[in-house]
C-alpha cells in the first residue's frame, strides 16, 4: 500500500478505536473524586484519563505519519487525503456524554496540521461546515482558533 493510503487508514483506525473507546468509558468515581469535582467544579473521569492516555500518543503518532506522508507528494495530490484527515478530527458522531464530547475536541486542534495542504475554497467549506456544527459563540479556544485558521483565505 501507498505511504499516504496506509497513514490515512491508520489515523482512521486509531480514531475509530478512540472513539469506541470513548464511547464506553465510565467515569468512574471515588471518594477523593467525588469531593474534587464538588469543591473544584471540574469533572472527574479517570476512565476517560486513561482513554486519552492511552490514545493520545497513538493519535499523534499516527496524524505524524501522515504529516510525513502527504511531505512526500505534489501539493494537488495531497488536498484530498489532508482534508479527508480533517473531516475525521472534525466531524465525528458526537458521544453522549459533555465530558466525552470535551475529550475528543482536544483533538480537533491537532487538525491545523493539515491547513498547509488546503487550498482556500476547501478551507472555506470546511469553516462553514465547522461553524455549522459549533457556532462561534459556542467554541472552545482551540475549537475557534481552528475555525479563524480555516477561515482565512
Amino acid at each position: 500500500m501507498e505511504p499516504v493510503p496506509a497513514a490515512l487508514e491508520a489515523l482512521r483506525a486509531r480514531y475509530a478505536a478512540l472513539l469506541e473507546e470513548v464511547s464506553g468509558a465510565e467515569a468512574q468515581t471515588d471518594r477523593n473524586g467525588l469531593l474534587s469535582h464538588i469543591f473544584s467544579g471540574h469533572s472527574y473521569h479517570p476512565g476517560l484519563d486513561g482513554v486519552m492516555q492511552t490514545y493520545g500518543p497513538a493519535l499523534d503518532a499516527a496524524l505524524g505519519e501522515l504529516l510525513a506522508a502527504l511531505e512526500t507528494l505534489p501539493p494537488e495530490e495531497a488536498v484530498e487525503p489532508a482534508r479527508q484527515a480533517l473531516e475525521l478530527l472534525l466531524f465525528y458522531p458526537r458521544p453522549g456524554r459533555l465530558s466525552e464530547e470535551l475529550e475528543l475536541v482536544a483533538f480537533e486542534g491537532k487538525g491545523a496540521a493539515l491547513l498547509p495542504w488546503l487550498p482556500a475554497p476547501v478551507r472555506a467549506e470546511l469553516a462553514q461546515r465547522y461553524r455549522r456544527r459549533t457556532p462561534p459563540g459556542q467554541m472552545l479556544p482551540n475549537q475557534k482558533k481552528l475555525w479563524k485558521a480555516l477561515s482565512r483565505s
